[in-house]
């Protein structure tokens, strides 16, 4: 599929083709030592203005304007992207693409904008937050919102690293006049990732969504997608990068990241912006526009891909719960009975049945799908795949639909079976009770599906059911393996359903979501 851009108009086509080599001056003994809080007040220079985009004011601001009175005007009833992943190369290659982005949020007004680049050159663990307290560009100063930052550089994983907001990187400086004249008393918080970790990702976008919670804030990531291949060969590569990035989860995306399988320059803030997407509720994720260089310039023998994504609410909300949400003090009572229950019975195996500490929880006098997920204690760094977490699962057992037991009441028969019935494991044993850790999901009815890409990678759960075969997979699946959503499906249908890896293409799928609740988060 080939996809078209416009040309840029009005511009010279000279200053984009300069590279950039910008040397800071060393600052004299006195200005280090005598006065050190001074470099914490003085604007951040602009590092790469006049090679990436128009050093002069004029130019510039006709150029940006321009670009965005091109880009496709937006649906006033769409809702608003909380989230932009955009491209970071010269107005004159990459700039009507990300102008889509820009435009969707044009007049809008925000307590800050995070921008996240990475940094080209320099690598370090975590994430950097400038110190300064304006980022200068030939648009002027832009104060940064020095509160968001501090909070920011709070967090573990966070701290400053000079080097990766000077010496000409320009992954996230790029994006500032766009949105200079794009949002309306514009604050900022510049943030340059120094590794493409996963851990990292994680990290960050833990601290941003933290920090979402206390005001009106939009994400901005920065990304380039293959570099230096023939148009077609470009073409066909950034498609399935870009597809990747629109359904898969981190997790999945890292491990084809990391294998070669996807090709872009961004990995670290690609990681992080979809793990945010997913904090904040399983934002949708939209291609806004794709193009590359040789559509942008003409030159199609070695071209650099480019798209614009947009990240928002969802309009095809499904409560997680059916309208059965359980609150996160019911929840923890689940798990605390849970582990009871095994204690009770290795303690007495003929004991009766019973889940006495549940009676006077009101909520869970209701009927819902229950599960309970014994894992070992050892296990892999959050964000890791099933090659970190081997041997981990040791029971997992549950009822899909229950519409007649209430949960308090069905816990103790679901424990039981977890531990003493799961067919994949020896029945678990007094001395391996205090080396398990244990999770109870409360499960939403399931809601039949049309087509595989109704199913949200990482949210939902799915069920698969072809003749008399079925079979289950939780939605703690997506994050403890890595797998894509078609390796997802292949699995279920073959590990779980007994089937061939592909009958999931003509099977009834069906999806849920869960309230899952752990000692480990206790």
């Amino acid at each position: 599929m080939r996809y078209q851009a416009p040309q840029v108009p009005g511009t010279s086509g000279a200053w984009h083709l300069r590279v950039c080599c910008l040397f800071l001056s060393v600052c004299g003994a006195w200005l280090v030592f005598a006065q050190p809080a001074l470099a914490a007040q003085e604007a951040r220079s602009a590092q790469v203005a006049g090679s990436f985009y128009p050093a002069d004011p004029t130019e510039l601001r006709a150029t940006v304007e321009g670009l965005l009175a091109r880009a496709a005007a937006p649906d006033s009833a769409a809702p608003l992207p909380r989230i932009l992943l955009l491209p970071h190369a010269g107005y004159a290659y990459s700039g009507p693409i990300a102008a889509e982005g820009f435009r969707r949020v044009q007049g809008q007004r925000y307590d800050a904008v995070i921008v996240v680049g990475f940094t080209h050159r320099q690598q370090f663990p975590g994430s950097s937050v400038d110190d300064r307290s304006a980022y200068q560009t030939p648009l002027g100063a832009i104060p940064i919102d020095e509160r968001a930052a501090a909070f920011l550089r709070g967090r573990a994983g966070f701290g400053h690293v000079e080097a990766a907001h000077a010496g000409g990187e320009h992954s996230m400086e790029v994006m500032l006049p766009f949105l200079q004249v794009a949002v309306p008393d514009l604050r900022v918080v510049p943030v340059v990732m120094g590794s493409a970790d996963l851990a990292d990702a994680t990290a960050l976008a833990e601290a941003l969504a933290a920090l979402d919670r206390q005001g009106r804030y939009l994400f901005v990531f920065s990304t380039d997608l293959s570099h230096y291949h023939p148009y077609e060969q470009a073409v066909e590569q950034d498609e399935l990068t870009v597809n990747a990035v629109l359904v898969e989860t981190p997790q999945a995306l890292h491990r084809l990241l990391s294998a070669g399988a996807l090709e872009a320059c961004g990995r670290g803030p690609i990681l992080a912006s979809v793990e945010l997407a997913r904090r904040l509720g399983y934002l949708e994720r939209k291609l806004l526009r794709y193009a590359n260089s040789g559509d942008t310039t003409g030159d199609t023998s070695r071209v650099v891909g480019y798209a614009a994504l947009g990240m928002h609410e969802r309009t095809d909300v499904v409560e997680a719960s059916g309208g059965l949400a359980v609150s996160q003090e019911a929840g923890r009572a689940l798990v605390r009975e849970a582990r009871a229950v095994l204690e009770r019975y290795f303690a007495s195996p003929s004991a009766a049945v019973q889940a006495p500490a549940l009676a006077g929880v009101q909520e869970l006098q209701r009927a819902a799908g229950l599960f309970v997920t014994l894992r070992r204690r050892s296990g892999a760094r959050p964000g890791e795949g099933s090659a970190g977490r081997a041997g981990e699962l040791r029971g997992c057992i549950g009822r899909i639909e229950n519409t007649s037991i209430p949960l308090a009441q069905l816990l103790p028969t679901v424990a039981l079976d977890a531990a003493l019935r799961d067919g994949r494991f020896q029945p678990l044993t007094a001395a391996e009770l205090p080396e398990v850790t244990v999770e109870v999901s409360v499960l939403s009815p399931l809601r039949p599906i049309r087509r595989p890409q109704e199913i949200v990678a990482g949210r939902d759960g799915v069920v698969l059911q072809s003749g008399t075969a079925g079979g289950v997979f939780l939605p703690q699946v997506w994050q403890e393996t890595g797998w894509t959503r078609v390796e997802f499906l292949r699995e279920l249908a073959h590990q779980k359903a007994g089937l061939d890896p592909d009958a999931w293409q003509q099977a009834q799928l069906f999806t849920f979501r869960d309230q899952a609740f752990s000692e480990e988060r206790d």
